[in-house]
């Protein structure tokens, strides 16, 4: 049986669970961590890029995909590149869409070329980061995520996806000195008020609410027959904590009967979603296929959707304008180092708004458009 692993800046249950919704990616916690996981590594929006019947003149070696000041990387290298970022971020390229292969490809250059620059700005800055600290964050990251038997996993892992530990070293760094980078930019962004939040809190009414949450288990197994039998086990009265213990390829939530703890409907992959919200409490549900196996799940406990007062909303709502004001600041400055830099792409990977920065959002990477190997989007 081929157990596989998700990528290392992920959750501790992203084999149903979306990333960036909960606490437990292998990114510094926080909103900073998170917007800097997007805008690093796959954080750029936008439509597919219109057809363009006569290619440019650029300039470029035939390899290259595009070129960063004096700075050329070729299609070989690119490739590789988005290798590591599948260990890191889970990132995977459309298989079957033509429209999204080319968006995912233009896309992966932007994000690519972008990162090129936040690295010679922050060598300019004199933001460094030691070789110790990037390999202690990926030691911690192994060790939280993977648990016993970690380092032949992560080996497997990278493996799998044709990447080395040396690649995903320096993909650590570059996230390291961004995050500090971001620190810089928007260290005088002002604060917000106590004011503001009460007036947002009046503004955004509809969307203080708390929507229904599920304490769910789960187990995935790699084919139908299997969980099959497994979920009647379960009806007929076998611990459902147990036989994920026994039986679930989810390193991460196996050691804990397979708990998910407290997830919303939006935190889940579409078809496990509608079968978990579906089902009522105490009940089993399944088999449902995702990305990587079969699962069945345990609905532990339903807490219904409820609307909050200010007090209960009150940081969370401070924590969100505070992101959002940082994300603008960010925005602009970064809009400008686009700019002041020389990037040249290949006619099939120029974007459609080449000198636009990336716009990461705190909620979902857009250039991931299918569910990685974990069951994620």
């Amino acid at each position: 049986m081929k157990v596989r692993v998700p990528g290392l800046f992920a959750r501790a249950a992203r084999w149903v669970v979306r990333t960036v919704r909960r606490p437990g990616m292998l990114v510094p916690r926080g909103r900073r961590g998170r917007v800097v996981a997007l805008v690093v590594a796959i954080a750029v929006a936008g439509g597919a890029a219109s057809p363009i019947a006569i290619e440019r003149f650029t300039g470029l070696p035939d390899d290259a995909a595009f070129r960063v000041g004096d700075r050329v990387v070729t299609e070989q290298e690119l490739d590789k590149r988005i290798q590591t970022l599948g260990a890191l971020y889970g990132l995977q390229r459309p298989t079957d869409d033509k429209q999204q292969q080319d968006q995912f490809r233009r896309d992966s250059a932007k994000a690519v070329a972008v990162s090129i620059i936040l690295k010679r700005v922050a060598a300019q800055r004199d933001i460094h980061v030691s070789d110790k600290t990037a390999r202690d964050r990926l030691n911690t990251m192994i060790e939280q995520q993977m648990g016993d038997g970690g380092r032949k996993q992560f080996a497997r892992l990278l493996g799998e996806i044709g990447a080395s530990e040396k690649n995903v070293l320096q993909e650590i760094k570059l996230h390291e000195r961004t995050s500090q980078l971001m620190e810089q930019v928007t260290s005088d962004v002002a604060k917000v008020t106590d004011k503001e939040v009460r007036q947002a809190y009046q503004d955004r009414q509809d969307e203080m609410v708390k929507p229904e949450q599920r304490h769910l288990r789960n187990i995935v197994v790699e084919d139908e027959d299997q969980a099959r039998e497994l979920l009647q086990q379960a009806k007929d009265g076998a611990d459902f904590a147990d036989l994920a213990e026994q039986h679930s390829l989810d390193q991460a939530t196996r050691a804990d009967g397979g708990n998910l703890g407290a997830v919303t409907r939006a935190q889940l992959q579409d078809p496990y979603a509608k079968a978990a919200f579906d089902a009522e409490q105490g009940s089993y549900f399944g088999p449902v296929e995702t990305q990587h196996g079969w699962n069945i799940g345990q609905v532990v406990k339903v807490q219904p959707a409820r609307e909050l007062d200010f007090d209960e909303a009150a940081e969370d709502l401070k924590a969100t304008l505070a992101s959002e004001r940082e994300l603008t600041a960010w925005h602009k400055w970064l809009a400008k180092q686009i700019k002041d830099v020389d990037v040249e792409y290949a006619d099939k990977y120029r974007p459609d708004d080449p000198d636009a920065p990336p716009e990461s959002s705190p909620h979902e990477p857009s250039m991931n458009t299918q569910p990685n190997d974990n069951g994620t989007r």
